[in-house]
């Protein structure tokens, strides 16, 4: 290798995805005279924004494209190239990539649309694309994708016309799912004066997906956040390692999912499956891994603005200091809502600030009033008032458009917030108008963000809030974790309900004492080796919810009752599902009263096994109180997920109830995650309608449970 080649290298060339933020030299196949063009605009942006690299226009059309000399083939170009975009149609695309591996290029960025987004035909091209490309060792971004930005570096790897207007590098990154509506992100962004330096679009991610290049973005230790654009994950396994290096990293990942309807297929089969859908495993994988999910791009950008200047908050308390009664009352409000606290002002610091100004709201909110015109001075009475308690952490000021409008006084209020927000350390969010003169240079130089909507601003604070919290929680949680036995679990025969509870009591789950009976004698004996009163059930694979069919009889206390309800149960079967496989009548202990809770494994398409709890009765499928994780789950997620439900008073004992057994329930999660992560190749679905929860020191017991499995092979 020549001096002149080893120089070109960049030092990661070894990773190929991080050759779409870090290549030293780009070739652009299909490369166009026409600055306007597909082929033209990434020379013309790469150029523009400073990249100092080596560019190489690739088409046999002209000798020169821009006064840099034009190559017939990426075969031709001298040295290395480290990254090839593709400006070419669908069908030249497996062409142009032998040509780039024979050339040794690592990663192409295909900008072609006309592969997957067509439907079948597509779909096949490319996946042939796909297989060439892997046997080739060519790494591809798209197709059908915008392309990649490091403004950083002046790496514009991309066509988007978001790039007419310029952009200001910075510690935030964006990957999208969606080209265009990625750069009307970044155009957004760029409205509000935050600093992207990153900027990704998969596009049909055919190989490069979502997860590689949110996982590459918090690694990057010039990134201080991540902004990502979801429509969907295709690898879980792969999102939930990049979410847990964003905590190790302390990069925040703000995500908008759209497609929030369940377009997962639901069964009948069982309550798991009916309660269940996919935006409700998406929010739950969310939140377990430290992520912050929000619903607009507003909100997103939003706390990028936080994040890009730096706003951390210690802790969930605030303080707010208003030129404005009514905006006081609502920013209170918003932190009611938000989950934020507004402690007052102990009465001795109160009664001081009343003697300044009688007629001011002292307990926190402050209210200044209108005296600030005429004594813009006290404005730093009352500030170190809230910033002098150790009981609050972060520090909301409103004053709408005065700040701009009253130079005095603008320059007044900011001057002093600047210098409280840099002798305490606290964190500082201004609502406001400051328009464009003397105070909003003073807010910016300072630190100092704003925004101009007092319940927005507040739920990017507690947003931010919440993620530090959360995150020192879930890092915790890590580290005192035991470790988890992944030892896959047989295949059992598990399609009756007697199947599937004997199954659910050789893995450590308590289950109801019951026999499989085939006549009614044998029925009666069952019933008195277990003890009166029973209950007898219709055992069957065919037969999930045995209430709709007449197949269940409960508080049996005789022999008579109980031969009497065997033969009835066989005759409503054969009645209403007369080719139903019946396997015997089942005789269980009758459980003694206690709250009943619905628990449950559903295997997601994308995250895997899943974890559901939720309260019984009409509480978790009508009311849906119920929550999800993913498995597998500790006895303090299982402890979280209880006390996320609204009816978790219940399990305490709520009006003068007696308290249930929490641990025994919480100790009954933990041992179906495991199941959950042993049975992953196999087990569908699994439902445990109900399990009651006795009394505290009583235990818990599985009443009635179903399996769904997959079909295969797996074990």
């Amino acid at each position: 290798m020549d001096r002149q080649t080893e120089e070109t290298l960049p030092a990661d060339r070894a990773d190929p995805l991080a050759m779409l933020f870090s290549a030293r030299s780009i070739a652009v196949v299909g490369a166009s005279r026409s600055e306007d063009s597909v082929g033209g605009r990434p020379i013309k942006y790469l150029r523009r924004y400073g990249f100092d690299g080596r560019i190489y226009p690739v088409t046999p059309r002209y000798d020169s494209v821009g006064g840099l000399r034009c190559y017939a083939s990426v075969r031709d170009i001298p040295g290395p190239v480290d990254l090839a975009l593709l400006a070419v149609s669908a069908g030249r695309a497996p062409e142009i990539l032998e040509d780039c591996a024979a050339k040794g290029v690592p990663t192409v960025i295909l900008f072609s649309a006309g592969f997957a987004e067509l439907g079948d035909g597509g779909r096949e091209a490319q996946a042939r694309l796909v297989e060439r490309a892997e046997r080739l060792g060519v790494r591809i971004c798209g197709p059908n994708s915008m392309g990649t930005i490091n403004l950083r570096s002046g790496l514009t790897a991309t066509f988007s016309a978001v790039l007419e207007r310029t952009h200001r590098a910075g510690p935030l990154a964006l990957v999208s799912q969606s080209g265009m509506y990625g750069a009307y992100i970044l155009a957004q962004a760029t409205a509000l004066d935050l600093g992207l330096g990153l900027f990704a679009t998969t596009g049909n991610e055919a190989d490069i997906e979502l997860s590689e290049v949110l996982d590459h973005f918090v690694r990057d230790p010039e990134t201080r956040a991540v902004l990502a654009y979801v429509e969907q994950i295709r690898d879980g396994d792969a999102f939930v390692r990049a979410a847990e290096t964003a905590l190790e990293e302390d990069r925040p990942v703000v995500i908008v999912k759209v497609g929030k309807s369940d377009v997962g297929a639901r069964t009948a089969r069982s309550h798991t499956g009916a309660i269940v859908g996919s935006h409700d495993a998406y929010e739950a994988v969310f939140r377990q891994y430290g992520l912050i999910s929000v619903d607009t791009v507003d909100e997103m950008l939003d706390i990028a603005r936080l994040v890009d200047y730096g706003i951390f908050p210690a802790g969930n308390r605030v303080g707010i200091i208003s030129l404005s009664g009514g905006a006081a009352v609502m920013l209170a409000d918003a932190c009611a809502a938000s989950g934020l606290e507004v402690p007052a002002l102990p009465e001795d610091v109160q009664a001081g600030l009343k003697r300044r100004v009688p007629f001011a709201g002292v307990a926190n909110p402050i209210d200044a009033t209108g005296q600030l015109f005429n004594e813009p001075d006290i404005y730093k009475e009352f500030l170190g008032a809230l910033v002098a308690q150790e009981n609050i952490d972060t520090l909301v000021l409103f004053f709408g458009q005065m700040i701009g409008y009253v130079e005095e006084l603008g320059s007044t209020v900011v001057g002093e917030s600047v210098k409280a927000a840099r002798d305490s350390g606290k964190p500082f969010v201004m609502v406001a108008m400051p328009g464009d003169g003397r105070a909003a240079r003073m807010l910016k130089e300072g630190g100092i963000p704003h925004l101009t909507d007092p319940d927005r601003a507040v739920r990017a604070v507690a947003a931010l809030a919440a993620y530090v919290e959360r995150r020192e929680i879930l890092l915790r949680r890590r580290r005192t974790a035991r470790g988890v036995d992944t030892a896959p679990i047989p295949r059992a025969e598990v399609d009756t309900e007697f199947g599937a509870k004997t199954f659910l009591a050789g893995h450590g789950i308590r289950v109801t004492r019951e026999r499989l009976a085939r006549t009614p004698a044998e029925a009666v004996s069952r019933a008195g080796a277990l003890g009166y009163p029973v209950a007898l059930k219709v055992d069957s694979p065919d037969i999930a919810h045995k209430t709709d069919v007449g197949a269940l009889r409960l508080g049996l206390h005789d022999a008579a009752s109980v031969e009497g309800a065997f033969g009835e149960i066989l005759r409503a079967v054969a009645d209403r599902v007369p080719d139903a496989e019946v396997r015997g009548v089942l005789v269980q202990e009758m459980v003694p009263p206690g709250i009943e809770v619905i628990l449950g494994i559903k295997r997601d398409p994308v995250f895997g096994p899943m974890i559901l709890c939720g309260l019984g009765g009409i509480h978790a499928e009508l009311l849906r109180d119920f929550t999800l994780r993913r498995a597998p789950v500790d006895r303090e997620t299982a402890d979280e997920m209880l006390r996320e439900l609204r009816g978790y008073p219940l399990l305490e004992g709520a009006r003068g109830g007696e308290a249930a057994d929490v641990d025994a329930l919480i100790d009954t999660i933990v041992g179906l995650s495991r199941i959950a992560v042993g049975t992953r190749a196999w087990i569908e679905e699994l439902d445990i309608n109900p399990v009651i929860v006795l009394p505290r020191g009583s235990g818990c017991v599985v009443a009635d449970a179903l399996i769904r499995g997959r079909s295969g092979n797996g074990t």
